[in-house]
């Protein structure tokens, strides 16, 4: 927030880059500085890749969208933009680049110095690693960076992204190396300390909810020890958190699992979350794991044929209404369920997946794709007879 207030005493460092391992909590600064600049009236648009959302996983809608939300805080620039799309309406399947410059740049040009001081002008993009061609990767920030070269009035960029070898290569190249703040969320970066505040606070909210949670609950060295099991990573403490909270279990009981959960690979980044996640899969009765899994399966290796909405997912695996919600009950400290029935299911973090495919973590819960596509295969042919009556 200092770097987003001070950017007018400082116009040379047009980028601030926050990296940091999958996990470090890069999605949760970059949302609540969302939220805070919308309350002091400073951003003026966002945009969040998800390698697991349509339309979020590639650049085709970065520009249109940042162009909308312009539209609405730099409200000067919306007959520019209106005109220009009348004109030629093709610009809308242009090359990223050229939307930019011909949607945001030369209309941002027409308008006064003036007016522009008194406007919103920084943008957040966040997950730039989520976007999936990395080529695209690439080409997004060089734009961004020209745009900074072409526009008359400054504006500016928060970026939050793991350190991929192409975004961390191009950050490094002429074109940005003197125009970008870097901060990396490294283990030493008070990740700690924050990790600790997030999980007090959330503990603080659970007895709230919870009148018979004594206040002392939970002891000071237990947030020490799920502290120092995160690592810095808050996607673990916020798994934990989400596991203890079900309503389906006492949270003392679940947080001593947790507590007492010992890890065989402490070797890896990942050990502590792997541990919670094979607790968590293991916990579930036997007889719905392989239901579980199946689901699964369908978010992870069929996404790109938007079949997530809970209510295409029962209707595809033949639950009855309702059944999909009760079968994926076990699992809401890793998985979101809607309560709107067209809303998709969504997986809370890419670490999921890359447990699941990966046999020497997931164990006995790998999600073997050959056999799990051949699976989705026989469960869409029986979908496909059942609807049609082939």
């Amino acid at each position: 927030m200092t770097w987003v207030e001070q950017r007018l005493e400082n116009l040379a460092l047009f980028f601030l880059w926050v990296y940091g391992p999958a996990g470090a909590g890069k999605s949760a600064i970059a949302q609540t500085i969302a939220e805070l600049c919308v309350e002091a009236k400073l951003l003026a648009a966002s945009f969040f890749f998800s390698r697991t959302a349509a339309g979020r996983k590639d650049n085709s809608r970065l520009v249109a969208t940042l162009t909308w939300q312009l539209i609405q805080s730099i409200p000067e620039i919306r007959e520019y933009v209106l005109a220009l799309i009348e004109r030629d309406p093709t610009i809308v399947s242009r090359t990223p680049a050229t939307q930019m410059k011909a949607l945001i740049v030369d209309p941002l040009n027409m308008i006064s110095k003036e007016i522009l001081y008194q406007r919103p002008r920084f943008i957040i993009i966040d997950g730039l690693d989520e976007c999936v061609d990395r080529k695209s990767q690439e080409d997004i920030l060089k734009f961004l960076a020209l745009s900074t070269q072409q526009l008359t009035t400054p504006i500016y960029f928060l970026i939050a992204s793991r350190p991929e070898l192409e975004i961390r290569d191009t950050f490094s190249s002429d074109i940005l190396r003197s125009i970008t703040h870097t901060l990396p969320l490294e283990h030493d970066y008070q990740s700690d300390e924050d990790v600790g505040h997030f999980l007090t606070s959330k503990f603080q909210q659970l007895r709230s909810k919870r009148p018979h949670l004594p206040q002392s609950w939970p002891l000071r060295e237990d947030i020490g020890s799920l502290v120092q099991k995160s690592s810095g990573q808050f996607i673990y403490a916020a798994t934990v958190m989400r596991y203890i909270e079900s309503r389906r279990h006492q949270p003392e009981d679940r947080l001593k699992t947790v507590l007492e959960l010992k890890s065989s690979k402490t070797d890896t980044p990942f050990a502590a979350l792997d541990a919670l996640y094979l607790q968590i899969f293991s916990s579930v009765d036997n007889d719905q794991i392989d239901n579980i899994l199946k689901v699964l399966g369908a978010l992870i290796l069929i996404k790109n044929y938007n079949v997530d909405a809970l209510s295409l997912l029962e209707e595809l695996f033949e639950y009855r209404y309702g059944q999909l919600e009760a079968v994926m009950g076990d699992m809401v400290a890793v998985v979101n369920i809607p309560s709107n029935r067209q809303l998709p299911i969504k997986i809370y973090h890419a670490s999921l997946p890359d447990f699941l495919l990966d046999p020497s973590r997931s164990r006995n819960f790998f999600l073997d794709p050959p056999r799990a596509y051949a699976r989705l295969a026989l469960q869409c042919l029986r979908f496909t007879r059942a609807r049609w009556g082939m």
